[in-house]
């Protein structure tokens, strides 16, 4: 699976404002659950799959209170100094008003409050949380907003950036909107990123044959 080591700069297209503020603030943080492992190996320390981590952090989904509150142990323990617990705690406790801000904010996708966030045991990730019926539906209908600029919005990146908002997105997106934004890039000529995010999508379990029609349904 592809490395989740490099963190997106920006959000979730479909993302609130309090929703990016919330993962703006827990990118921050995360690099003081168990400084020096791998997001990977961040994610198994908190019990859940490294794309559902890399979902909360690009402000696709949003985690339990619980969750919080483990990530601020976490952090605690790799802390020697306890006035640098302190502050830790203090700063981890600052995320739950902006996690409760980011539930109560209008989601773009839900068309209504945000129902997005991981209540008790993960879920398939075709499956979405999203209350809408667009997502009840065929996963090749998503009700995921297209982003047409995304060409221009990735070219605007440095490298790093531009792969990680990719791997993201493979990881988030269902069969029908990979196939999508594939179509989207290969048609801006950025074939490298295409390949990039289609691999992603691969190796993240979504269904190679469902992108292959969603692509071959748009030439």
């Amino acid at each position: 699976m592809p490395s989740l080591g490099s963190i997106s700069t920006t959000c979730a297209p479909e993302a609130t404002q309090e929703v990016q503020a919330f993962a703006k603030t827990l990118k921050l943080l995360i690099h003081h659950v168990r400084p020096g492992d791998t997001m990977a190996q961040k994610a198994k320390a908190l019990h859940v799959s490294p794309p559902l981590l890399s979902h909360w952090l690009n402000g696709r989904r949003l985690p339990r209170t619980a969750v919080i509150e483990e990530m601020s142990g976490l952090a605690a323990e790799g802390v020697a100094d306890g006035g640098d617990a302190a502050v830790l705690a203090r700063e981890f406790a600052a995320l739950k008003p902006l996690l409760q801000a980011a539930r109560k904010s209008t989601c773009r996708r839900c068309a209504g409050r945000c129902t997005c966030d991981e209540a008790g045991v993960e879920r398939d990730r075709r499956n979405s949380s999203c209350s809408t019926s667009a997502d009840k539906g065929d996963r090749r209908n998503s009700a995921a907003p297209t982003n047409s600029n995304l060409p221009a919005h990735l070219a605007a990146m440095a490298e790093a950036d531009r792969v990680a908002h990719l791997l993201g997105l493979g990881a988030a997106l269902s069969e029908g909107d990979i196939g999508v934004y594939a179509d989207i890039l290969a048609r801006a000529g950025m074939k490298a990123e295409m390949e990039v995010l289609i691999r992603s999508a691969e190796s993240s379990g979504r269904d190679s044959t469902e992108i292959a029609i969603a692509l071959g349904g748009l030439r």
